[in-house]
């Protein structure tokens, strides 16, 4: 009984130093998060409202928002969008980015959409979610940037 008990107590100890050794590991593995760079021209690769996809009844192939270094954004062939006008945008956090806000040209309000930036496929996408007028309808648009290699 006292050599089970003497051996259960020295695994005990050699676990929990085992354990420790790894947290020592893991705290020293870096964590810092890259500025998301959304620059360059995206296009419309999904449309869902309320989770429906409406990309095959509409013409998504022209509508393009091209995001500049300069913090300025542009709109091709304009959709329903959360903007109808270029204007500057910026991240919530250049790092850990929840929302887009955009502020069109000749509008004082900002407007602002969800932001993910997920990997899909192997290729960046970049997509914003939002209400128009409605609440109860949200919308997001699922974006590739073009000449993405």
């Amino acid at each position: 009984m006292k050599v089970n008990f003497v051996l259960s107590a020295a695994l005990l100890v050699l676990g929990l130093i085992g354990l420790s050794s790894c947290e020592d590991e893991v705290s020293n593995v870096p964590t810092a998060e890259a500025v998301k760079d959304i620059t360059g021209s995206w296009k419309v690769v999904q449309l869902t409202r309320n989770g429906e996809d409406l990309s095959e009844r509409l013409d998504l192939s022209g509508f393009r928002i091209g995001f500049n270094s300069d913090g300025t954004y542009t709109l091709a062939n304009q959709l329903p969008f959360i903007a109808d006008a270029p204007g500057t945008y910026k991240l919530s956090d250049p790092q850990y980015p929840f929302a887009l806000v955009l502020t069109p040209e000749g509008v004082e309000e900002d407007v602002v959409a969800r932001f993910q930036f997920p990997m899909v496929k192997g290729k960046r996408q970049l997509s914003l979610s939002f209400s128009l007028g409605c609440e109860s309808n949200t919308y997001q648009f699922n974006f590739e940037r073009e000449n993405q290699n």
